[in-house]
């Protein structure tokens, strides 16, 4: 009997704490999380395009040897500054010297050939040819004279008396048989016999050929006079001069060659790369790379076509790393290519940014994180975007209702109720336009995290950005709660607004 009466003790207690569980379960009303809020303030909205590049040197300054050679001297490693005009390498120019030393040799030949032919012409010279060509005129006249017909043939008459002459005075030393009369007779006669044949040979035509040889000279001599007068010829300046500008361009040549043995700085610059080695030979790749002092570092970066109709010039730039996300770089955009590049049917278009003010972490080969502002606003009043409420067609945002809302209009509620979840105010309404309000405001720019406000609010007025919904029902102290009513909520039951 103690046992039926213990197990109906045990059942009644068990009987009645359910009922107690059940009717406050059934009777609790929902716990209200409050609305989260916002202040409209004076800020800065940002539209930004987002893109990745790497960080280059906008200025790159390639020198190496133009012909193979043995480095024998070397004076930098990367990394080292230096100064315009410094030395940084030299190959074995020894043949090089002596190819100059050649051609120095072949210009003063050149120049003195043309000294030589000016000088042959100068008084000296000119003085010579006309005392000849005076020579010349004299001859010309004898010649002329010598060619008559009738001082010819008296030449002939003349010569053949003397001729008969000295054959009678042989005749007369042969009958003495004086020996040296008769040798001395003989040689006069044979002085006449040539002068004869002398004679007869002018009127026979030897005194005609001599004049045409007295033209002749008296020509050639005319021709000197005149070519000292001219000077040289003007053909044969201008193959002397050719021959100089062969060799001063041919000298010149050397003496680049030999300039080009040795590598010098253009300006202050940074070694960027230098892959030489001592006493080793150049090749293709010996190449040393500078970039100039004081040029700021740049990002080139690939733009989607959908985003680059809005990059342009002058646009500011936030310059960032993945490895030192709070390292801010600032840069302006300073090129936009105007045709786009086809990579896996995707076109990209090319676009870089001179960094204005780097920071220490950014360095050239690295990766880099580009906010472009395509738009901004400034010194504006701002909200939260997502404080942004669409009602229709119309824009604004939800306010809380003050002690002075006494007269929302039937539907606004309507609307809200339609569109909100149901909250518990503290009158007991069960809608939640009870205690919000709408406002149309109108918008600026909205850059996703804030939006301008160019009418509709004020200063420091108050918006919400989350209305609260119900999270939790209430029961006893110690007693049960239910869950699986706030699935697909935010933490505390919010419900955002968009």
């Amino acid at each position: 009997m103690n046992k039926k009466w213990v197990t109906i003790g045990v059942l009644s207690v068990l009987v009645l704490g359910g009922g107690y569980w059940g009717y406050k379960t059934f009777t609790a009303k929902p716990v209200m999380s409050p609305n989260i809020t916002a202040k409209a303030k004076i800020g800065d909205v940002n539209k930004v395009i987002t893109a990745t590049g790497t960080v280059t040197f906008p200025h790159t300054i390639p020198l190496t040897f133009p012909d193979t050679g043995r480095i024998v001297e070397l004076n930098i490693q990367p990394g080292d500054e230096v100064k315009a005009g410094q030395v940084l390498a030299r190959m074995d120019d020894t043949k090089l010297q002596t190819i100059v030393l050649q051609q120095e040799a072949n210009l003063m030949s050149a120049q003195s050939k043309l000294q030589i032919l000016k000088d042959g012409f100068n008084a000296q010279t000119k003085a010579q040819a006309e005392a000849a060509l005076a020579k010349a005129q004299q001859n010309l006249i004898v010649a002329k004279q010598n060619a008559e017909p009738s001082y010819l043939a008296n030449q002939v008459f003349l010569a053949k008396q003397t001729v008969q002459l000295a054959s009678d005075d042989l005749a007369k030393a042969q009958m003495s048989g004086n020996l040296p009369s008769i040798q001395s007779a003989q040689n006069s006669l044979n002085q006449a016999l040539t002068a004869l044949r002398t004679a007869e040979n002018a009127q026979n035509g030897g005194a005609a050929q001599a004049l045409v040889s007295a033209q002749a000279d008296l020509t050639s001599a005319q021709y000197q006079v005149d070519k000292e007068a001219d000077g040289p010829k003007s053909g044969d300046l201008q193959s002397a001069q050719a021959s100089i500008a062969i060799a001063q361009a041919q000298l010149a040549s050397a003496k680049t060659d030999l300039e080009n043995a040795t590598i010098i700085a253009p300006t202050d610059a940074i070694v960027v790369s230098s892959p030489l080695q001592l006493y080793e030979y150049t090749n293709a790749s010996s190449i040393i790379t500078l970039t100039p002092i004081g040029g700021n570092l740049q990002v080139d970066a690939m733009i989607d076509q959908a985003d680059i109709v809005q990059v342009k010039v002058g646009q500011k730039v936030d310059i960032t790393l993945d490895a030192y996300p709070d390292e801010h770089s600032s840069g302006t955009v300073s090129f936009v290519a105007i045709e786009g590049t086809i990579t896996s049917n995707v076109t990209t278009f090319k676009v870089t940014v001179t960094v204005d003010q780097a920071s220490d972490k950014l360095l050239s080969g690295m990766n880099a994180n580009l906010d472009i502002i395509v738009a901004e606003a400034k010194d504006v009043l701002t909200v939260p975007s997502e404080a942004i409420k669409t009602r229709g067609t119309e824009k604004g945002v939800m306010v809380p209702m003050t002690s002075g809302d006494t007269n929302v209009k039937k539907e606004d509620q309507e609307s809200q109720s339609d569109t909100q979840p149901k909250v518990v105010t503290k009158s007991g309404s069960g809608q939640a336009g009870a205690n919000v309000k709408f406002i149309p405001v109108e918008f600026g720019l909205d850059d996703g995290m804030n939006v301008e406000v160019k009418s509709g609010l004020i200063e420091g007025q108050e918006v919400i950005t989350v209305i609260s919904a119900p999270a939790t029902t209430q029961g006893t102290t110690g007693g049960f709660g239910m869950g699986g009513g706030n699935a697909g909520r935010a933490p505390g039951g919010a419900v955002r607004v968009r």
